[in-house]
This record gives structure tokens, C-alpha cells and sequence, in this order.
């Protein structure tokens, strides 16, 4: 993963927020992030899907729902960088 991929995708709030809510709460349904982040489904799919096509996250699907988790093949300094976000944009 190239760093100015994974730096663009973390500028955005949005995309920020999930990874941040992932971090925390490990694989989660894609109805709990929409819930979470109080926005519609269909912009929380876009971001997703952004966030997939850089391997940031890998999903799998259980039912009718999407569960989403933090790539676990990322390098070690990836890792790292989420680790230490805080909790929240709220900095």
C-alpha cells in the first residue's frame, strides 16, 4: 500500500470514521456502521468500497449483510498508523 493511498483515504472524515469505528469494534455488519455513523446506506457503501479498493478493508458476506474488518494482510507501519488514531475526528 503506497502511503499517499492510504493518507488520502483517511483524509476524508467519513472514511476516517469507519476505520476508527472498525479499529475499535473489529468485523462489523454494514447496517452498524450506517447506524453508527447516522448516513445513508448507499454513501457508506461508496466509502467502503473506496476503502476495499486500497486493501485497507476486506468484507465478507454472512446472510443478507456485509460484515467489514480491518485487513489483516496490511504491513506492520499501516497497522501502526491505525492503532494510534484516536477515537474520534472530534480533535
Amino acid at each position: 500500500m503506497k502511503v499517499t493511498s492510504l493518507m488520502k483515504a483517511l483524509s476524508d472524515p467519513t472514511r476516517l470514521s469507519i476505520v476508527q469505528f472498525l479499529q475499535q469494534n473489529g468485523a462489523t455488519c454494514v447496517c452498524d456502521i450506517v447506524n453508527h455513523l447516522n448516513q445513508p446506506q448507499p454513501t457508506i457503501s461508496r466509502h467502503l468500497n473506496h476503502l476495499k479498493s486500497i486493501d485497507l478493508l476486506s468484507s465478507e458476506r454472512k446472510g443478507t449483510w456485509i460484515w467489514y474488518h480491518i485487513n489483516a494482510d496490511l504491513p506492520d507501519w499501516v497497522h501502526t498508523i491505525i492503532r494510534t488514531l484516536p477515537t474520534t475526528n472530534e480533535q
